[in-house]
């Protein structure tokens, strides 16, 4: 998928980013959506996996693809992108303390999509900066490159990793359910770590590679498409109500470590070894919290 994402990127003329903060997003956000569209007869499934994913993402993949190589990411390039994902997750926040999400709150969400979508290309192509030497040279290497092969390297990665996601998820599921654990700690827990599993691959084979851009368009771009796409779809279909401890607790803890990836790229223009350490503690304690007080899974509405 990454070598699909990148030969796109240069046939179509945009960068890498780009690719990696819509297309690649999409595709790797194919879980959280599915799993909202699946769960219409557990309702707290839908929030429990988008807010779940959300810090998910930044904790874990974020952090153990800085440990792999430092995230090397300029502010000023992204200063959109990082908008657009704190943005998001206020959004859903203020949405859900009217104690439920719905229609409505659907309507809203996937309207807000269109207009990121809009805002992102327009920004994007006029922020395309003129193409180095070697820039070029690999274009004019790769030009022969047929768009359909670079479409269905990203196609095909995308359904690895969605089959591979799904299998974990539904024997995670039924392992957790075993135990007689709430909905919402399924959600956030296990099946947020299932549908993450796409953005982590990702993430590690990017960072691997050398790929900066991609591993941070890629879960900028996750989180945009799940609160706004994920969330928005699925609540269209059943009415979700949100407990107070996901109020008050889990969608704080999303709006912490979106802000601290922020933090970390306007104060460094990267993510270090030691600030993905940083991130990885954060959520390893944010799972201890809910495994030592299930009191904050519960279903208080």
């Amino acid at each position: 998928m990454v070598d699909g994402a990148k030969k796109m990127a240069i046939r179509l003329g945009v960068t890498p980013f780009l690719v990696g903060l819509t297309v690649v997003a999409m595709g790797s956000s194919a879980p959280e959506l599915i799993t909202s569209l699946l769960s219409s007869n557990n309702p707290q499934f839908i929030v429990g996996n988008i807010v779940g994913s959300n810090i998910a993402n930044v904790g874990l993949a974020i952090g153990l693809a800085a440990l792999i190589t430092p995230v090397v990411c300029k502010f000023d390039d992204t200063r959109f992108e990082m908008f657009s994902m704190m943005a998001a997750v206020v959004i859903i926040t203020i949405l859900a303390f009217t104690g439920k999400l719905g229609l409505i709150q659907g309507i809203i969400l996937i309207a807000a999509l269109l207009i990121f979508l809009f805002f992102t290309y327009k920004v994007r192509r006029r922020s395309h900066i003129e193409e180095t030497e070697e820039e070029a040279t690999e274009k004019e290497e790769s030009i022969k490159t047929q768009m359909w092969k670079c479409v269905l390297l990203v196609i095909v990665g995308i359904v690895l990793l969605y089959i591979g996601a799904r299998a974990f998820i539904e024997g995670a599921v039924d392992l957790a359910g075993m135990f007689g654990v709430s909905e919402l700690m399924i959600g956030l827990i296990v099946v947020a770590i299932g549908v993450c599993l796409p953005e982590l691959c990702i993430c590690i084979v990017a960072a691997y590679r050398k790929e900066n851009e991609l591993v941070v368009s890629n879960i900028v771009g996750s989180v945009v498409f799940n609160s706004f796409f994920a969330l928005g779809i699925g609540v269209l279909f059943t009415t979700v109500p949100v407990t107070h401890f996901t109020m008050v607790f889990h969608m704080p803890i999303m709006i912490l470590m979106a802000l601290l990836l922020v933090l970390m790229i306007r104060f460094g223009n990267k993510v270090t070894r030691w600030e993905g350490a940083a991130l990885i503690c954060v959520y390893a304690v944010y799972i201890a919290l809910m495994i030592t007080f299930p009191e904050l899974t519960q279903g208080l509405i």
